[in-house]
This record gives structure tokens, sequence and C-alpha cells, in this order.
């Protein structure tokens, strides 16, 4: 079992204040077999309104609306997961086979 903090930032600098319409935000790991969601935060600069849904494929979906105007969006997310995952490779395979195709090893 191996134990992760991931930190995603990402920074929006504009020239003049802007009005910033609704962002959908896809940052939450979606769970699997082996990957349990232990925590999870967001936090978005300057403030606003974030409601959460589900996709057809099972995301989790953020949809942050703001008001007023800016001249920086920061959007962080941070989120602590379990891997159970095996190691790779999952399946037995042949020694030969691990440098296949042979030309690309030359």
């Amino acid at each position: 079992m191996t134990c992760l903090d991931i930190v995603h930032t990402t920074t929006y600098r504009y020239r003049h204040e802007v009005p910033l319409g609704p962002h959908r935000l896809m940052l939450r790991p979606r769970e699997t077999r082996e990957l349990r969601l232990l925590s999870h935060t967001l936090s978005i600069t300057p403030p606003g309104a974030v409601t959460w849904a589900h996709d057809v494929a099972g995301n989790a979906i953020a949809t942050a609306v703001f008001d007023g105007t800016t001249d920086r969006l920061v959007i962080e997310s941070r989120a602590s997961v379990e891997l159970t995952a095996p190691d790779w490779p999952v399946f037995a395979i042949a020694g030969s086979a691990a440098q296949y195709p042979s030309y690309l090893s030359r």
C-alpha cells in the first residue's frame, strides 16, 4: 500500500480586471478498487460559490461561479490517496519480451 499527497495549483493572471464566468473543474481523483480517496480539499481565490455533481463516467465535477471582477484566479486542489495496485507488471512476462520490440533497444 502506498499513500500519496497530491497538490495541483493553477494560476491565471490577467492584465486588467475581468469578470469570471462559471468554471468547470475536474480535479478530484476518482476512486477505484485500487485507489482510495482519503481526503480532498479545493480552494479558490477569489472565493466563488462551488457546487458538485457527477458526470456519466463517475467523475466528480465542481462548478465555481464568481461575483465581481479580478486580475488573478488561483485554483488549488489537495488530495490524499491510498494506492493498493500490485507492482508492475501485473502478469507474468518473459525476460525476452521486456525489450520488445528489439529494434528499439539498439
